[in-house]
């Protein structure tokens, strides 16, 4: 686990925080829900997960770092809003009750090194899944790999403006080096390096195939244009794919 989601979790929660009422309102709409339970696997401090809170869902988050956790709960706290929160691997949990609903954004899924621990996260994600029931994620399918991309904004964090970086610094053997940086007014940067999957639309789809999942639509992030399931999502970054769970 990268000292990102750990030791500097708070920083990490300032530099992704956004409005989400839009995209739970388009996930909701397109899921054809308008209550019901909503899992997120790999929650972080739970950004996106509290807009479904806030809509009237239950929640459950799981995540594998106890100080994301412990972000999410006070949030919860701030804003009045009850959640589950479980401390697990996600290629491997079990839930007391199944799920409506599943989401997991920002590419958080590449984190899954390989292609043993994607499926097992997908199955693990079935187990806790109504049939029928979707599951909304954000993962870059790329071709070719775009080494050297790059990102940069400003957030505020206890009173200052910080930097957040972020950028793609080589590849091979299937996977991306990526560098995270968080850059202080007097100069101090946080830096993290860590590996993340490569997936290709045909890799993907041949991964979903062996899957109890199938990818029912796509749409383009933050307008939820829909787009055509084919090749051409090569290359499509930060867009989200509605899987749905088979029989």
């Amino acid at each position: 686990m990268t000292e990102i989601y750990t030791t500097f979790a708070a920083i990490y929660d300032a530099a992704f925080d956004w409005e989400v009422a839009g995209e739970v309102g388009s996930i909701t709409a397109l899921s054809g829900l308008s209550e019901g339970r909503v899992l997120e696997p790999m929650c972080g401090s739970g950004r996106l997960l509290r807009g479904f809170a806030d809509a009237g869902f239950d929640t459950v988050g799981v995540d594998n770092s106890a100080p994301m956790l412990s972000l999410a709960q006070a949030h919860y706290d701030k804003h009045g809003l009850a959640g589950t929160w479980i401390e697990a691997d996600v290629t491997g949990f079990d839930l007391d009750q199944a799920c409506d609903l599943a989401i997991c954004p920002i590419n958080s899924l590449a984190h899954l090194q390989n292609e043993a621990t994607m499926l097992a996260h997908l199955n693990s994600l079935s187990r806790n899944l109504y049939e029928g029931a979707s599951y909304w994620i954000q993962l870059d399918l790329k071709a070719p790999v775009e080494v050297g991309a790059s990102e940069e904004w400003e957030f505020e964090y206890l009173g200052e403006t910080l930097v957040s970086q972020w950028a793609c610094t080589g590849c091979h053997g299937g996977t991306e080096t990526h560098v995270s940086r968080f850059v202080f007014p007097d100069g101090r940067v946080i830096e993290d390096d860590y590996e993340m999957k490569v997936w290709t639309f045909d890799s993907w789809m041949k991964l979903l195939g062996r899957s109890p999942f199938e990818l029912s639509a796509a749409y383009a992030g933050g307008s939820f244009t829909p787009l055509r399931v084919d090749t051409s999502l090569n290359g499509e970054r930060v867009f989200w794919q509605q899987l749905v769970k088979l029989l």
